[in-house]
């Protein structure tokens, strides 16, 4: 029985899942800050499914200043485009996919202070993501983790385009 377990483990592991991993960064998303944890479900040494949840606090300035908050899904596809040769301390990874979200408007509430009406409203939102992930290992577990995603919404009241640049701690489960 055991040897039919380590067989098992070892095809899955030779032929299957290189890695899982977890990431959480949190940085500048446009007009606040904004917080993303992800799943990396490392399909080979070159590339990854991704799952990743995003959460941005923020407030749209100009003539009036409207706060705002968006939460968003992200399933996509990551592939490695560089690493370091010799040490492959360093790497580089360009993906996209899409997403699903809810975005809340001046808390849901549409009459501002002075009594102006916001025509924008609280809804469902999706779209598509672009992102590049810059990596440097840290150990055989941690790696120091740069990313940069540009989020377009197709149906937004805040805005189409949604930048994102994060730095955090990528874990690696195994």
């Amino acid at each position: 029985m055991v040897w039919i377990l380590t067989t098992t483990a070892c095809q899955a592991q030779g032929y299957g899942n290189y890695a899982s991993s977890i990431g959480l960064s949190t940085g500048y998303a446009e007009d606040g800050i904004g917080i993303m944890a992800n799943y990396n479900y490392h399909l080979n040494r070159y590339s990854y499914a991704q799952l990743g949840v995003f959460g941005a606090i923020a407030e749209d300035k100009g003539t009036y200043d409207i706060p705002y908050t968006i939460f968003t899904v992200q399933p996509g596809y990551f592939r490695k485009i560089w690493e370091e040769r010799n040490f492959k301390r360093y790497s580089l990874h360009l993906g996209g996919g899409g997403l699903l979200g809810y975005e809340v408007i001046n808390n849901g509430n549409n009459d501002l202070e002075n009594g102006a009406l916001i025509n924008g409203k609280s809804q469902f939102i999706y779209g598509l993501f672009l992102g590049l992930e810059a990596e440097i290992r840290l150990g055989s577990s941690f790696s120091l983790l740069l990313k940069g995603n540009e989020f377009y919404h197709f149906n937004s009241d805040v805005g189409n385009f949604y930048p994102y640049i994060g730095l955090g701690l990528r874990y690696f489960l195994f």
